[in-house]
């Protein structure tokens, strides 16, 4: 197969289209946001400061003259506060004015005389984190400004309406119809909250004061037993029975049987938190359809700026990759995102497609977009395209692009558009990586072994320091519900830590010996089909294409993409994908080391670190 991107048809490209070369492309790389505006360190900092300035404050202390009712003012303070977070990301201009209205409200609520305590240390360090997120909101879109200027400048003056398949093009039913079902959990939840407070309202309003005396508190329990002389001894739950000591006197409401503290009459938590949890995902879906079909609306007004580009869509993911038009060996990606398919008959919307095709016509599209990958599973053939509008992060985009066979074919993106690190050449290569590969074999062709690596030993440590922590503390209070469930997922975290931490992998004469958590396994050459390296494990298949065995994780590809290396792993898979489709190559010894499993181990001393904090502390 030639290494020329699929050509596009002449006719399918708009006059005056000019070629987005590297340099044009570099230049717009260079426009976007610094790595200290990943959307990741302010989320992380903003959440820790919150939970910390949320531990600080004082509980809100209920009392018979002003008792505890509803709090719809502090469940929505708090959705605004989780949906800005959940907006860092991919709207930020939309999480600008959330922080805003979150920040100012956590630092006012518990300020009875309306004015924050910026005194307070964690108040201090919320302050910062919320200067430190509004920076990065606004360098971003600054920077996306300044991207869609440059991008304009390579485009010129060129200028199309999106092709007619596209004419159409619409994005968020999906979105809505998931946020209508969501916000209507929200406001079942707050209508059925104000009946449950209206309900004991009228019957507070009839109910007879009482005073007892506690005579005994459980904490955990959440109630009280108390004592009077008319109503003998009872128990009512409290919000917090600490603040109720024993020998301290309550004041209660009596209905008959009913019998409840004055300052906690009702309590409507179960529906607040129903409010809470449907309230941010539906409202975050239905922020992400307005802003996504009102770019697709702006697209389609008018002309659109366009650039002649390269596409590419890359095995075991399902994203498509932009490239710069002269950027032949797929080296330097420039956006990563989700397309859909648009024919004449349809368009797609939030990744439903609408244009009536059969599975048949499905399958064929299928078959030539992985036809344009190379014998070898690695990077794919480019596809020269078309490209409508100005891309920058969030953008929403149309192409029209080519395939080996059957013609054009209309893409729109179905997610915001993501800004993509340049890869390592040797991971975008069109070409087999047999010669590098086997430059690095041993002449001797001994036995070949990989193990974990710094990156791989990192998480698994991080895994096992959390692991702990939280066996600690799930623990700490005795056997229960929790205790039960964590010591069932023992296995599964055990797993994890283990292959981190000490996974291996041994090439021999024999065949492949892959150490896992819990055994070492033997596959013989004849039985090896294929060896990938998929996120952050290895899989190699085994006779029929769905039969493989995995080892995860391997490695963590967070770390390695921001320190520019490669992995143990990811050098593992590709050795071994060219011995097992070179047998000449293969090593000629026995290995005589495997590999020792650490999951016994560790689950022995997952169960000692448990034993100690039930019995000795």
């Amino acid at each position: 197969m030639s290494d020329l991107p699929v050509p596009l048809a002449q006719e399918q490209i708009p006059p005056g289209t000019r070629a987005w070369h590297a340099a044009d492309a570099e230049r717009w790389r260079a426009a976007g946001p610094g790595r200290w505006a990943e959307p990741l360190w302010p989320f992380l900092a903003l959440l820790a400061t919150a939970v910390w300035s949320i531990a600080e404050a004082p509980y809100p202390v209920c009392t018979t003259a002003i008792p505890c009712t509803t709090d719809w003012e502090g469940v929505s303070l708090a959705t605004i506060q989780v949906l800005t977070l959940v907006l860092l990301r991919r709207h930020p201009a939309l999480a600008l004015t959330g922080l805003v209205v979150s920040v100012g409200g956590l630092l006012l609520e518990d300020a009875p005389d309306g004015s924050p305590d910026l005194l307070a240390t964690s108040s201090v360090a919320l302050l910062l984190a919320a200067l430190y997120a509004a920076a990065t909101l606004i360098h971003r879109l600054v920077c996306a400004r300044q991207q869609q200027l440059v991008a304009l400048e390579a485009a010129d003056a060129a200028r199309a309406p999106l092709p007619g398949s596209a004419g159409t093009f619409r994005r968020g039913r999906a979105s809505f119809a998931l946020a209508s079902l969501l916000l209507a959990v929200s406001v079942f939840a707050v209508w059925q909250g104000e009946r449950d407070a209206s309900a004991f309202d009228e019957r507070v309003a009839r109910a007879t004061p009482a005073t007892a005396r506690v005579t005994g508190s459980d904490v955990d329990g959440g109630t009280l037993t108390v004592r009077s002389e008319a109503l003998g001894t009872h128990t009512v739950e409290v919000l917090f029975p600490e603040n109720h000591p024993v020998g301290s006197h309550l004041d209660l409401l009596v209905d008959g049987d009913w019998i409840r503290p004055a300052a906690e009459p009702y309590d409507t938590i179960g529906w607040e938190l129903l409010l809470l949890v449907s309230s941010v995902p539906g409202l975050a879906f239905l922020t992400g359809g307005l802003v996504a079909r009102g770019r697709a609306a702006r697209l389609r007004a008018e002309p659109a700026p366009v650039l002649r580009v390269l596409l590419a869509s890359r095995r075991n993911d399902t994203r498509t990759w932009l490239h710069a038009a002269d950027d032949r060996a797929a080296e330097r990606p420039l956006l990563s995102f989700h397309t859909r398919y648009v024919f004449e008959e349809g368009h797609p919307e939030d990744g439903f497609d609408d244009a009536g095709r059969s599975e048949d016509e499905d399958d064929d599209l299928d078959d030539d977009l992985d036809d344009d990958f190379d014998e070898a599973g690695e990077a794919p053939r480019l596809r020269e395209a078309v490209l409508y509008g100005l891309p920058h992060a969030g953008a929403e985009l149309v192409f029209t692009s080519a395939l080996e066979e059957g013609g054009p074919l209309t893409e729109c993106t179905a997610s915001p558009a993501r800004p993509a690190a340049p890869l390592p050449p040797d991971t975008t290569s069109r070409r087999r990586p047999t010669a590098d590969v086997v430059s690095a074999l041993p002449l001797s062709r001994e036995a070949l072994a990989w193990s974990a690596d710094t990156g791989a030993r990192i998480k698994g440590l991080g895994i096992l320091l959390m692991g702990a922590f939280g066996l600690g503390v799930t623990f700490d209070d005795g056997l229960s519900w929790r205790s039960i469930v964590t010591a069932l997922g023992l296995p599964l975290y055990a797993s994890a830590v283990a292959t981190a931490l000490n996974w291996r992998v041994v090439a021999d004469d024999k065949g492949l010996w892959m150490c896992g958590a819990w055994r070492v396994r033997h596959v013989p050459w004849d039985a090896v089909k294929a060896v990938s390296h998929v996120g952050d494990g290895i899989r190699v298949g085994v006779g029929v294409p769905d039969d493989e065995l995995r080892l995860y994780p391997t490695g963590w590809s967070w770390l390695d993409r921001r320190l520019g290396r490669r992995s143990t792993a990811q050098d593992a898979a590709e050795t071994l994908r060219v011995l097992v489709h070179h047998p000449e190559l293969r090593p000629r010894t026995s290995a005589t080391h495997h590999g020792l499993p650490l999951g016994p181990y560790l689950t022995a001393a997952a169960v000692l670190w448990t034993g100690t904090v039930l019995f000795l502390l």
